[in-house]
């Protein structure tokens, strides 16, 4: 008997290595292309079974029973997975913390005077016969404890020319010693009559402000190139910028400054000079912006239309302080709106020393400020204060002199009752000049 033929075919064994072995090799293929950066990727595991199923040869086989170490599109772990690349992480940089900014700016307290006339009365006051010298320092002398702060200024009407004989106009050089013993910083030089006696006179005033030790001048100038440089002086550490401009000159003064085409050398009021001013010196750091004014049209003590629009005008070109002289009286101060910035404007302090009797001569005030700034253009008024002042004349061996004293404080040694009367009266005089309303207290 013949022994049954064995079936050809091939065995269960062979096609589930086979199963196997294209199934990896698919999944490698798949995970190499992703490495590769390839996306959208198909993998269809019903073809390949069916290409196994081998023309029904086995039962047909699920992916799930082939063992693949795991889930092919989800690699895991396991040992012998393939590790997917990762989005790289970032990693926490510790925060640095933000470097401080130097803050810049102050605090300054400024005293700011009326105007110096060295009259004919003043001028013989002083003069010594026996000694043929002039001696202004008991003028000022009661006067040195009221001109303190950081900086004080007040404005000359007067020049200085060696070679000229001495007048109402032509002062001795040694007023400027006086100045600056009772503390003077700032001498504003530009008045009405400032150019009468040309070029040589301003430069000779000038040099007479700037050699006496450490005052400097405002107002006038000796060439184009100082008149184009701003004066702006650090004080305390605050940057302040000082310009004075004269509302007019007479008409010797105007028609000799046109013939030497020396426009340069006494600033006329005039806006847009005003704002360019005021624009260079913020250029160049300035912090808080004083600007004087020579008035040489009002004589009243109240402030004409002129004089209140163009104040107007400079506090809108960014000053923060507006101070008058030139009127020879006093008039009010008061605060001025420049979008949201408040100004102090002082329409005029009066003359501090001159050699008038009349009511309105005798009285004038120091404005004393204490001003601060962020350094950011943000300026504060911490304090906004003036002191009264009289001119108290006496006669003494047939000679009168003047000295200056603070009227709101009891008379001093040698004034008679009825001078101390007067000084009383000058004291009343102000506070009815500045009104209930004014932002001004006594110091």
């Amino acid at each position: 008997m013949s022994r049954p033929k064995k079936r050809r075919g091939i065995s269960v064994g062979t096609i589930l290595m086979l199963v196997v072995t294209i199934a990896v090799t698919g999944c490698t293929v798949f995970l190499l292309r992703l490495l590769m950066g390839e996306t959208g990727i198909e993998f269809n595991t019903s073809q390949v079974l069916e290409a196994l199923n081998l023309g029904n040869a086995l039962p047909a086989l699920s992916l799930s029973e082939i063992p693949m170490g795991g889930d092919a599109s989800q690699p895991t772990d396991a040992p012998g997975a393939i590790p997917m690349p990762q989005a790289p992480q970032a990693t926490a940089q510790p925060t640095q913390a933000p470097t401080a900014t130097p803050v810049s700016g102050g605090t300054v307290t400024l005293t700011l005077g009326g105007s110096i006339n060295m009259d004919d009365g003043i001028r013989q006051s002083g003069y010594y016969s026996d000694a043929k010298k002039y001696d202004f320092s008991e003028t000022l002398s009661l006067l040195s404890g009221e001109m303190r702060g950081n900086l004080t200024m007040v404005t000359l009407e007067n020049i200085v020319v060696p070679s000229a004989k001495v007048s109402s106009l032509i002062t001795p050089a040694d007023i400027m010693t006086t100045l600056a013993d009772v503390g003077v910083d700032v001498v504003a030089l530009g008045f009405q009559q400032a150019y009468d006696q040309g070029l040589t006179g301003v430069k000779s005033t000038v040099e007479a402000v700037e050699d006496t030790r450490k005052m400097v001048s405002i107002g006038a100038f000796a060439s184009a190139e100082l008149a184009a440089d701003v004066r702006v002086i650090p004080v305390n550490g605050v940057k302040v910028a000082l310009m004075h401009y004269t509302e007019s000159l007479s008409s010797k003064g105007r028609t000799a400054m046109k013939k030497d085409g020396c426009s340069f050398a006494v600033p006329l009021l005039d806006i847009a000079k005003v704002h360019s001013d005021i624009t260079a010196a913020k250029a160049r750091g300035a912090e808080i912006i004083v600007v004087s004014v020579d008035w040489t049209n009002a004589t009243k003590s109240t402030p004409t239309k002129a004089q209140i629009e163009m104040a107007q005008q400079i506090a809108d070109a960014g000053a923060d302080v507006i101070v008058g002289t030139g009127t020879r009286v006093a008039q009010p101060v008061t605060w001025l709106t420049a979008g949201n910035r408040q100004v102090l404007c002082a329409y005029s302090l009066g003359s501090l020393l001159n050699d008038g009797r009349k009511d309105g001569n005798v009285a004038s005030l120091l404005l004393q400020l204490t001003i601060s700034t962020d350094g950011a253009g943000n300026v504060t008024f911490k304090q906004v204060a003036y002191t009264p002042t009289y001119i108290w004349r006496y006669r003494l061996d047939g000679k009168y002199y003047y000295r200056v004293v603070a009227s709101d404080q009891a008379p001093p040694m040698g004034m008679g009752d009825d001078q101390a009367g007067y000084k009383d009266k000058a004291f009343a005089n102000i506070k009815k000049t500045l009104g209930d309303d004014t932002p001004l207290t006594l110091r």
